[in-house]
């Protein structure tokens, strides 16, 4: 499912693309609730991508080059939530260009599991940035609202490691 990050509400229109071993495979567009559906192969590297034009693009991968040949269960179930926000002019969104989470096979656990350690630490640097487009947000609306003329464009920020 596919939600704006304010509201939590299901996101029309945003296309899905699977990407399998860096080859573009399918692409699907979420429907009135934001739902959409995809079925991966096991023994590929996938990158899952969300985008509309008015939205940030944001990806996921999914490691399975490691789920046996012979698994346990014929199939693993994944649930695959992505909040959008709005593309707004200005604001460097570079920090999407990565992967927002990764999900792997684990052998101890016998399943595909999302990493954690990645995404806490993906998670603390994407918070930030979220604080900062917030704010933006906020001094973009006030700025609206007062006429916004004498208001000098906010400066991009350059990418920096947290």
């Amino acid at each position: 499912m596919v939600t704006e990050h304010f509201t939590g509400e299901g996101l029309k229109g945003v296309q899905v693309r699977l990407v399998k071993d860096s080859i573009e495979r399918e692409t699907v567009i979420t429907a009135w609730n934001g739902k959409y559906e995809l079925y991966l192969e096991r023994g590929y590297d996938y990158q899952v991508w969300f985008s509309r034009n008015d939205m940030v693009t944001k990806h996921v991968r999914i490691d399975a080059r490691e789920i046996p040949l012979y698994p346990d269960v014929p199939f693993f179930e994944m649930d695959l939530q992505m909040t959008a926000v709005e593309w707004v002019e200005g604001f460097d969104f570079s920090t999407f260009e990565e992967p927002v989470a990764l999900a792997e096979y684990k052998h101890s656990v016998r399943n595909l599991n999302w990493n954690t350690d990645f995404t806490d630490r993906r998670r603390t640097e994407l918070a930030r940035v979220m604080i900062y487009y917030e704010r933006h947000l906020t001094a973009k609306r006030k700025a609206a609202k007062t006429g916004g003329g004498n208001e000098a464009a906010p400066k991009k920020r350059k990418k920096v490691d947290f």
